[in-house]
């Protein structure tokens, strides 16, 4: 049974997604909130398996909620938001968001995110994944020559992001809750799709991608 906590401000929306989740018999949601501060009080107290969690939360950032219970629980993420720029959606991911959705109440999209970021694979609504895909191709075709068709995964902007805070192999490992061995292999994937051989120029890469933000960006 996958146990959901929902964080969503907008009750009909909130209610929607409830009812559809409860007629589902492997997903049950044990617990909802309307504000982010309670629903990190919630996430804490039952330990979900998976947080749905609305952006535009009325009391504090969704985005900031998200890095919090990534960092203070095992719980995985979901980011449900109406925003579909890829500065919003890299931020959510570099913040630790597991998949990410837009708000436009498809309940089979919704229960297809649960599913599959339960059995530990991001996903991200396919919209978004269009829209970003065409705003790289069409900014960053060929870069030294080199043609990339391939985007980062969810998993390896995260990695990426941890990278740029100087963190070691095992830490971000004991971030993901992964072991070494998959962070390495997340990473060894990253370098390819980036076209580099270490992390210094991977994060070198990033910036210049736009990745990762100027504020970020700290080689070690």
């Amino acid at each position: 049974m996958i146990r959901l906590v929902i964080i969503e401000d907008e009750d009909l929306i909130r209610l929607g997604i409830k009812t559809a989740i409860n007629q589902e018999q492997n997903i049950e949601v044990v617990g909802e909130s309307a504000t982010g501060s309670g629903g990190m009080k919630l996430v804490e107290q039952l330990k979900p398996d998976i947080v749905l969690i609305d952006i535009g939360l009325p009391d504090i950032s969704g985005l900031d909620l998200i890095y919090d219970i990534k960092s203070k629980t095992n719980s995985k993420v979901i980011a449900l938001t109406c925003h579909s720029s890829q500065d919003i959606v890299n931020c959510a991911l570099q913040n630790g968001a597991d998949s990410y959705i837009l708000k436009r109440m498809d309940l089979e999209l919704i229960k297809h995110a649960i599913n599959t970021t339960y059995q530990n694979n991001s996903f991200i609504d396919p919209e978004v994944a269009k829209r970003v895909f065409q705003t790289f191709t069409a900014h960053h075709q060929k870069i030294k020559g080199k043609k990339y068709t391939e985007l980062p995964t969810a998993t390896e902007l995260q990695i990426l992001k941890l990278m740029s805070r100087g963190l070691s192999n095992k830490e971000i490992a004991e971030k993901l809750f992964v072991t070494v061995s998959t962070v390495k292999g997340h990473s060894s994937n990253l370098f390819s799709k980036l076209g580099v051989r270490d992390r210094v120029n991977a994060i070198l890469k990033a910036k210049e991608l736009g990745y990762l933000d100027a504020e970020n960006l700290r080689v070690v």
